[in-house]
């Protein structure tokens, strides 16, 4: 089991924290000292259009800001389909990249957005160790799903937890049936 950029964490169905009920995490960068990644399926109450107006963009596009985590909660990321890049634009995978700059808010706001895309405000981080550990306990706090489907990013925020169950569950059961 390998955490690894791409991956997906979600909470285990009945050894998750209490925090962690039905989170579902896409791990955007790991290495052997520790691990990011975005919360998708937890939607802020902050009003976008005015934290963007403090900015002086008057925005007009989704409106929804997610928690995507503790750490940094006053950048905003923005995870979205890898067609697409701006100034400070990292790939993930073979199918998302991630952004976080002035500029990716003026590109959306004249039109220029990618095919997908959802807005953080902040991230998730793991000490390595940590991790590992929340992951192999005998009673594991996580459940890692190495190749997500694309169409599990693209759910409700409400559905996408119980998709990511599924996926898990098919995926080992193709792995051991």
């Amino acid at each position: 089991m390998q955490i690894r950029p791409g991956s997906l964490l979600i909470a285990h169905p009945t050894n998750s924290h209490p925090n962690r009920t039905n989170q579902v995490i896409y791990v955007t960068a790991s290495n052997e000292h520790d691990t990011n990644g975005l919360i998708l399926n937890i939607l802020s109450d902050v009003d976008l259009r005015m934290l963007l107006l403090d900015k002086g963009i008057d925005w007009q596009g989704d409106c929804n800001l997610y928690i995507g985590g503790d750490s940094c909660p006053n950048a905003i990321i923005m995870l979205h389909t890898d067609e697409w890049y701006s100034s400070n634009t990292v790939q993930i995978d073979n199918n998302w990249s991630m952004s976080s700059d002035g500029v990716m808010m003026e590109k959306l706001d004249m039109g220029n957005s990618p095919e997908w895309y959802r807005l953080f405000a902040g991230y998730e981080t793991w000490d390595a160790d940590d991790l590992e550990h929340q992951l192999r306990s005998s009673r594991p706090e996580w459940l890692l799903l190495a190749n997500p489907s694309r169409a599990a990013f693209e759910l409700s925020d409400k559905s996408l937890w119980q998709t990511a169950v599924a996926e898990y569950s098919q995926d080992v059961f193709d792995t051991y049936f």
